[in-house]
């Protein structure tokens, strides 16, 4: 009788255990979001937002920056790993790195880039707040010319990295990041005339950031060549001027002084009216 009972129970213990595992395995897959495609042919990317709605970066730790290059001081931050986050929610892992950058998008339309190979091999992390926030904020103000800037929702900083080199971004105000070729633009954007190729150059790194070029880089400051090139409706001599110190065009100006020299803006210049006669149709 006693064998009898146990063979009816065993289906009704292994629905059970079976039903638990599953429910488990479900949960499990739940709490692992995969990698977001924008579509088929697009780059792949990671909304920091939606991590942090979805509670996805809480696990942080502390570091602390010697020269912060946007607050200019010694500065703490609770962070992530940048090289964790991409290889937990993006295909940082499957690309060929070599042939790959990544592009950081800020809400205020920011949009710099940087090779993923340079960025994977640095200590670079993003901050999730300030842990020199004042007590209840996540972040501590910053005022520049009596403005105050958002910082906000996340700022990217690195360790053993020095503020001057440019070749390393530090965006604030990110909001999300892209993966895409290294070289997706190259045929838009690089002139075949030797003549413009140093001021391309100069113009990738100092001013695709905040501004582009047949639709092409950063909206934080105005398209250079579409409809038109602002070398068509822009004194020659004074748009020179005005990319070495903008400060002293406008009042209240939104472009910072770059520290741009005079040869280098003679050749941006030479690189923006060669683009005014390769314009988008």
């Amino acid at each position: 009788m006693k064998k009898y009972l146990l063979f009816l129970l065993l289906p009704v213990i292994f629905f059970s255990c079976n039903r638990s595992q599953s429910s488990d395995t479900d949960s499990l897959q739940v709490a692992k979001p995969e990698p977001i495609l924008l579509s088929s042919t697009d780059s792949i990317s990671v909304d920091l937002v939606e991590l942090k709605e979805k509670g996805l970066l809480e696990k942080t730790q502390l570091i602390t920056i010697a020269q912060d290059p946007v607050y200019l001081k010694k500065k703490r931050y609770n962070v992530i790993s940048l090289k964790e986050i991409l290889e937990t929610y993006t295909s940082a892992k499957k690309q060929n790195i070599a042939d790959t950058k990544v592009v950081f998008e800020c809400e205020d339309g920011y949009k710099p880039e940087m090779p993923l190979d340079k960025l994977l091999a640095s200590k670079a992390y993003l901050a999730v707040s300030d842990a020199d926030a004042p007590k209840d904020t996540e972040w501590e103000p910053l005022l520049k010319e009596g403005k105050e800037t958002k910082i906000a929702p996340f700022y990217l900083v690195y360790e053993g990295v020095s503020p001057d080199d440019i070749a390393y971004k530090w965006p604030y105000n990110l909001v999300k990041i892209h993966l895409a070729p290294l070289h997706e633009n190259d045929a838009a954007l690089v002139p075949k005339s030797e003549t413009a190729k140093e001021g391309y150059e100069l113009f990738k790194n100092r001013c695709q950031t905040c501004h582009s070029i047949n639709k092409i880089g950063g909206k934080m400051g105005p398209e250079l060549n579409f409809p038109k090139s602002v070398t068509e409706y822009w004194n020659i001599e004074d748009l020179k001027a005005f990319i070495q110190k903008p400060e002293s065009y406008r009042n209240d100006v939104k472009m910072p002084n770059l520290g741009i020299k005079a040869k280098e803006a003679d050749a941006i210049v030479r690189y923006l009216e060669y683009m005014s006669k390769n314009k988008i149709d």
